[in-house]
This record gives C-alpha cells, structure tokens and sequence, in this order.
C-alpha cells in the first residue's frame, strides 16, 4: 500500500485478521516441526540400529569363517562367508572368498575374488599365509 494513501477501515481489519490468524498458525506450525524432528530422530536412531545389527553380523561371519578356513574346513568357510556377503560385499569378505577357493583348490575363483578385493581396497591387507601371498605373486594382483 503506498505511504500516500489513507488506511481505510476495512484494510486495518484485514490486517489485523492476517495478523491474527498468523499467530495462532505459529504454534500449530511448531507443534507440527517437533513432530517432524521426533519422528526424524526416530528414523535415525532406527537406521543406526539397523547398520550396527548389519556390522556386527558380517564381523560375526568373517569370523567364523576365517577360524573355518584356517582350520582347513573350506566349505563350512565358504558357506559363512557367502551368508555375509549377502550382507554387504566388502574387500576384506571378497578376500577372503578367494582365498577359502585357493583352499578348495579353485585358482580361478582365487583370483577372481581377490582382484575384486583389491580393485575395491587396494591397501587391502594380505594375510600371512605364504601360499596366499605366493599365488597372489605368480597372479601379478601383488608385487
């Protein structure tokens, strides 16, 4: 409204039922963003519960699997840490994978599960297996 021009009756009522009417909408609206942030603290906390259940599984697995492995039980490995990559495919599970078939005597599956590892993670860390690491060498996927 221009500076100029007289404030009728009807446009200072107009105002003030703007005015009104907004501050009655302001507790609703506060009202309505607690909820949003109760209910986003709710999926955050449910998310994070979540992923911590998926982690402690696959570290579960890998675990199991790898004592399978070094205890020369490669299809018991194999299948455990096939249940944890149905969980999540890391490197160090991929790595692992190859190295339970290298124990099955599949070097085609070593390799091609230990490439994916290492294009995944190349600071993957190698095991202290002298046969792993010398496959790993005669494959060219380590120096």
């Amino acid at each position: 409204m221009p500076v100029n021009e007289p404030v009728n009756a009807d446009q200072n009522e107009e105002t003030l039922a703007q005015t009104d009417s907004s501050e009655t909408i302001s507790p609703d609206i506060d009202l309505e963003k607690q909820r949003r942030d109760s209910l986003t603290q709710v999926y955050k906390d449910e998310l994070y519960k979540d992923y911590q259940t998926k982690a402690n599984r696959i570290t579960t697995l890998y675990i199991l699997a790898q004592q399978k492995f070094y205890s020369a039980e490669y299809q018991d490995a194999l299948f455990l840490i096939n249940r944890a990559l149905q969980v999540k495919e890391t490197a160090d599970l991929l790595a692992l994978k190859g190295s339970i078939y290298l124990g099955l005597g599949s070097v085609e599956n070593f390799v091609a599960f230990w490439r994916r590892a290492l294009e995944m993670d190349a600071n993957l860390p190698i095991p202290p297996s002298p046969a792993i690491v010398e496959e790993l060498k005669r494959q060219g996927l380590i120096e």
